[in-house]
């Protein structure tokens, strides 16, 4: 595995091709399978929002409502610590380069490592089910008494269920090796449906009366869902493969490249998600309904960053890492530079207006999504600054994964896990800072400055390794100004309305309705896209 200062291609060489031909044919794969992404991930996200509204709707930002996000968040991190990340960077470019070779190598490296995979996960969820009391009383330190019970008991429920996500992100990876993108992007639905009818179900059963067993209730939808998340996979994955026979030799060719390539990945993903938990410990200090805002904060900011950062790096990872085998090292070079500086325009074209609608317009954004019920204008005075502190995270973090994704590409990663590490570092000692001062959004503020740290580090590192990161095809001021007149235009017309119709979802909708058609027009008059590319995108 190359190291900090070495350049050397992670796959196996391959016969060179002129680079206008790779550029050319790189193209139109990623910007294909970007479409697929990000709309497996609209739809997955929207019906995580939709999750969300009924959770918000039910509990509100109680004690409950703590508790349940305390525990989805240490399952989550455990998830992503375990699953897609390590896998996008230990597994996807060996079993790219082995398909590429040979089929027959590529099926058994990839049951292989479905069953050892399968079987850490089963002994680490069993481990982290009897652990779950210290768990708890680490990662949401701040809870006493019968909210912490409470939170130890959505744990022990929860850590299942992270062992059935991790193996669905084997089977993403396999799916995106083979350019099939939608499925795997759009599974999570079924997660997020099964916690909808498990919660409205209980509302329905036991009433309102105990926020507790609603709150049990939603953990026990999110297992479910996660079984049937993997369930929709498992068919597709074995029509790539032919079989779902997993083994566990860990001679298999492959295997051992894959487990050089694990220590980096954890470390990356590990301090990252470790930095995920820490924020969690420091809030649930803040008092209550923190977490709770927190949890909603994150949920509206992953909508737009799930759709451009992960949906565009995990389009490109797939072609990137095949581009990367080229043994003409400036053909490729310019080849990824592209593919790259092609990306970064797509993405920055819709994360600066939407850095942009956040850091303005964040009290209509929550309006519109959550409120109702339990949720009343007291909880949007609560989520809407954190979504505000959220804003500058947008573009830095999006970025951050399409230049992560070129690291995993050309095999260079461990530098990223370093950088990884320093962001880590950052986050919280600014968050540690600003945490007495403001609160929630001090942590939140942490994480952004933290975000363009690491940014600002891969982005040099992939600048020496590729002579340039594209940026030419990158017409920042055509954004910015097709970011800043809509928003200007639409806060305007908020200060008209009447603050009744202003405070609602109405007037929320109003609002942004007129800001979105104001930016479809600015970009089509400064060529930035139609409004078919850009909606398409």
């Amino acid at each position: 595995m190359p190291g900090g200062s070495a350049p050397a291609p992670a796959l196996a060489p391959v016969a060179p091709a002129p680079a206008s031909v790779a550029s050319a044919r790189a193209r139109p794969s990623v910007a294909r399978g970007a479409v697929l992404v990000t709309a497996g991930i609209l739809l997955s996200r929207l019906a995580g929002l939709v999750r969300q509204r009924v959770v918000a709707h039910v509990l509100g930002t109680g004690d409950a409502a703590d508790a349940l996000a305390a525990a989805l968040r240490v399952g989550n991190v455990t998830q992503n610590l375990l699953g897609e990340g390590t896998l996008s960077a230990s597994f996807i470019p060996v079993y790219a380069r082995l398909r590429k070779e040979d089929p027959a190598r590529a099926r058994a490296f990839a049951l292989a490592s479905l069953g050892l995979l399968a079987a850490a996960v089963v002994a680490l969820s069993a481990i982290f089910v009897l652990a779950a009391p210290w768990l708890t009383r680490i990662v949401a330190a701040g809870f006493e008494g019968d909210k912490l019970r409470v939170t130890t008991s959505l744990v022990r429920i929860v850590f299942p269920m992270t062992a059935l996500l991790v193996l669905g992100a084997w089977a993403l990876g396999v799916l995106n090796a083979h350019r099939r993108f939608f499925l795997p992007y759009a599974a999570p639905v079924l997660w997020s449906a099964a916690q909808i009818v498990a919660l409205l179900g209980a509302v329905v059963v036991l009433g309102r009366a105990s926020s507790e067993r609603l709150a049990h209730a939603a953990a026990w939808g999110a297992l479910v869902g996660a079984g049937l998340q993997v369930a929709i996979l498992l068919p597709a994955v074995r029509s790539e493969l032919g079989s779902l026979r997993p083994t566990l030799d860990a001679k298999t060719e492959g295997i051992r490249e894959s487990l050089r390539r694990l220590p980096s990945a954890l470390l990356g993903r590990g301090v990252i998600q470790l930095s995920g938990l820490v924020d969690t410990m420091l809030v649930s200090f803040i008092g209550s309904g923190a977490n709770a805002t927190f949890a909603y904060a994150q949920t509206i900011y992953l909508l737009p960053m799930s759709l451009l950062g992960t949906g565009e790096a995990a389009a490109s990872l797939p072609d990137q890492a095949e581009r990367s085998a080229d043994t003409d090292i400036e053909a490729r070079n310019e080849a990824l530079r592209d593919g790259l500086g092609a990306s970064l325009r797509r993405v920055l074209a819709l994360a600066v207006p939407a850095s942009a609608v956040f850091a303005v317009l964040a009290p209509d954004v929550t309006n519109l999504l959550l409120r109702g019920g339990s949720f009343d204008g007291a909880s949007t005075a609560l989520v809407a600054p954190a979504l505000v502190a959220y804003a500058p995270s947008l573009v830095a973090n999006a970025c951050s994964r399409i230049l992560g994704a070129t690291c995993f590409a050309i095999g260079e990663v461990k530098l990223p896990a370093r950088f990884a590490t320093a962001r880590v570092v950052v986050s919280l000692v600014v968050a540690l800072a600003l945490l007495k001062p403001l609160g929630v959004v001090g942590v939140i503020l942490g994480a952004g400055v933290a975000g363009w740290t690491e940014l600002l580090l891969l982005g040099s590192l992939v600048r020496k390794r590729l002579g340039g990161l594209g940026l030419g095809k990158v017409p920042l001021a055509k954004i910015l100004a097709a970011s800043v007149v809509p928003v200007a235009a639409a806060s305007t017309l908020g200060l008209i309305l009447p603050k009744a119709l202003r405070d609602s979802s109405v007037g929320a909708a109003i609002v942004l309705g007129v800001a979105g058609a104001l930016y479809l027009a600015c970009a089509r008059v400064l060529g930035l896209g139609g409004l078919r590319s850009l909606l398409g995108r």
